[in-house]
């Protein structure tokens, strides 16, 4: 299983990223599956319900299971590794997260810091792990620092290729 995760602030361009990327590994015959990360105080799927129900009598995990889908809860939130010891796909991509050290791409709006907090900048994320930088910046810049900025929305085959050669077999 190969791993990458896309990181970067709120509305650079993250999920845009994801999305092509898993239609694009998707089209190439690959299996893919996906990591979301969520970063709401107090967020739950499970809003209501009888799934509620069975998690406040004491279930850990509670599975919840339609015709058109099955959701399993677990109480807490999990490391990452332990979720990816439950995908048996070619590729996981995870949006969001910086606690797992695998292949990583960064998305921004500004290429430089500007010093005013919230910054949505290339260069505060930029580490050894970054393969190359997408999202908005990619409609102004082609390169960052050495690395190739690649634009998801109109060079998506040129952006997964780079990420089947930079990226390994997760361990």
């Amino acid at each position: 299983m190969k791993v990458i995760n896309i990181q970067g602030r709120k509305k650079t361009g993250k999920t845009t990223t994801a999305v092509n990327i898993i239609s694009e590994l998707c089209r190439r015959g690959y299996s893919v599956g996906s990591i979301k990360g969520i970063h709401i105080e107090g967020f739950t799927m499970d809003q209501g319900g009888d799934t509620r129900k069975h998690k406040a009598a004491g279930a850990d995990p509670v599975a919840a299971r339609s015709h058109d889908e099955t959701n399993i809860m677990f109480s807490g939130s999990m490391d990452l590794r332990d979720i990816l010891k439950h995908f048996s796909n070619d590729w996981v991509i995870i949006e969001s997260h910086v606690d797992l050290k695998c292949p990583n791409i960064i998305t921004g709006k500004t290429a430089s810091y500007d010093g005013q907090g919230k910054d949505e900048s290339l260069e505060e994320q930029v580490n050894p792990l970054t393969i190359c930088c997408s999202g908005v910046i990619a409609n102004e810049l082609t390169e960052f620092q050495g690395i190739p900025v690649i634009n998801s929305q109109t060079e998506i085959a040129r952006l997964v290729d780079l990420i089947e050669e930079k990226t390994d077999d997760y361990e």
